[in-house]
């Protein structure tokens, strides 16, 4: 059974998110990114999620996106098409 506190919450919640979509409808980044930061704290108030929880779970995503880029960079710079393409090309000029 939900708290009445977070039926509120939740329901503050989806307003934003229809605001974040008309925003983003309206080309307007900037609001939607901070409504999306509104959003992101009532979630985070409603799952008692701490700033210390918050906290770590951005500096894991950070970690795992700086490993991610470059592993992709590694796979790309070793891509052997890109060189035969650039060769085909040359012998047909």
């Amino acid at each position: 059974m939900e708290y009445p506190a977070n039926i509120r919450l939740n329901s503050m919640a989806r307003s934003l998110q229809e605001h974040i979509s008309l925003a983003n409808e309206l080309h307007l980044n900037f609001t939607a990114q901070l409504l999306a930061m509104a959003v992101m704290e009532i979630t985070t108030k409603i799952h008692g999620i701490s700033q210390q929880e918050l906290r770590a779970l951005c500096e894991r995503v950070e970690e795992k996106a700086s490993c991610d880029g470059k592993h992709a960079i590694a796979t790309v710079s070793g891509f052997r098409s890109h060189d035969r393409r650039s060769r085909a090309r040359r012998n047909r000029i």
